[in-house]
């Protein structure tokens, strides 16, 4: 009887660490930068090893190679979503709390200009190659468009609802989530207008998105319910949905492993494989750091990099306590 609660105890102890690491990722750095401001979205430079990340007053740029600070783009304020555009030779920032977006040099950093909007509260933005403009969303129900070769506002959206995040297909339409309709609204970049709204499930508050434009999949993560659910971005339809952490922000889709990755506020990276473009499962859900929301995925080093500053509460950040988390296989 001994040898088989030995056994059994056994077995309940080596299952879950076989389960935990389905995924293939660890903890591999962890690395402190200045700043005691919010934080929000990065975009990672892959051309040149660089991650800017969003961070109150200023974005924090990281060399990747080293993992260490090598600049710092300051005058921000409320800093949101970063847009790097090599092409054009410039960087973009929304800015929150004033109502702008900074343009930078992308080689240098140095500021170009700001730009007002008419919007409030600007936080996605995103380039749309099909147009060879940018859209940036502001709180106010409101798009504004950007000409990339003057730096001004060369027209506007009218919206449904408060955006989050926008995703361009490359084709001419944007998918645009509505944190407060729990819908997502298709707009056709050439009428400049919201032509179609998807319904989500009640309480849903989307916050981030990937895709599948191949078979034609959006994946939503679900803030209020703590699901990602799986759409057909032609009709719609919910094809699937799959339970992820609290507090989601950010997913990504790696497509040549079939596997997404979300992001949440409590602490957790939820990977979920694709087994086909119907079915979903759970792979592992790793623990991070809490506040750790946002995420951004090298494609290169297929390493994934998140970043937090330790907290007393939800509104009371410790100082000096802002780290960035690399998680690699």
């Amino acid at each position: 009887m001994k040898s088989i609660k030995l056994l059994i105890i056994a077995f309940t102890i080596i299952i879950p660490s076989v389960c935990s690491a389905q995924s293939g990722y660890t903890l591999n750095a962890k690395i402190s930068l200045p700043g005691n401001g919010g934080w929000d979205y990065m975009k990672i430079d892959e051309a040149n090893h660089r991650l800017f990340i969003s961070h109150g007053d200023r974005a924090n740029v990281v060399d990747l190679k080293t993992n260490k600070e090598i600049a710092e783009i300051h005058n921000l304020q409320g800093a949101h979503h970063i847009i790097l555009l090599p092409q054009f030779n410039k960087g973009f920032i929304s800015n929150g709390n004033n109502n702008t977006v900074l343009v930078f040099n992308y080689k240098t950093l140095d500021s170009i200009t700001t730009i007002k909007l008419n919007g409030e509260n600007p936080d996605p933005v995103c380039y749309d190659n099909f147009s060879k403009k940018l859209f940036v969303f502001c709180d106010n129900n409101l798009a504004e468009i950007i000409d990339l070769a003057t730096n001004k506002i060369s027209g506007e959206i009218h919206l449904k609802g408060s955006p989050e995040f926008a995703l361009p297909n490359g084709k001419g339409l944007i998918y645009n989530n509505l944190e407060d309709k729990d819908a997502i609204e298709i707009i056709d970049i050439t009428k400049k207008q919201v032509i179609q709204s998807y319904p989500l499930k009640r309480g849903a508050a989307p916050t981030g998105m990937a895709a599948d434009f191949k078979n034609e999949r959006l994946f939503i993560a679900c803030r209020g319910i703590n699901e990602l659910a799986v759409l057909n971005n032609k009709t719609g339809k919910i094809i699937n949905s799959v339970p992820i952490g609290k507090k989601v922000d950010g997913v990504y889709f790696d497509e040549p492993n079939h596997l997404i990755i979300c992001s949440g506020g409590d602490g957790t990276l939820t990977f979920i494989k694709q087994k086909n473009k119907n079915e979903y499962e759970v792979l592992q859900t790793l623990p991070t750091k809490p506040g750790a929301k946002t995420m951004v995925f090298d494609t290169n080093t297929k390493k994934i990099y998140v970043v937090a500053s330790s907290s007393k509460s939800d509104h009371e950040i410790i100082p000096n306590s802002f780290e960035m988390l690399v998680y690699k296989k």
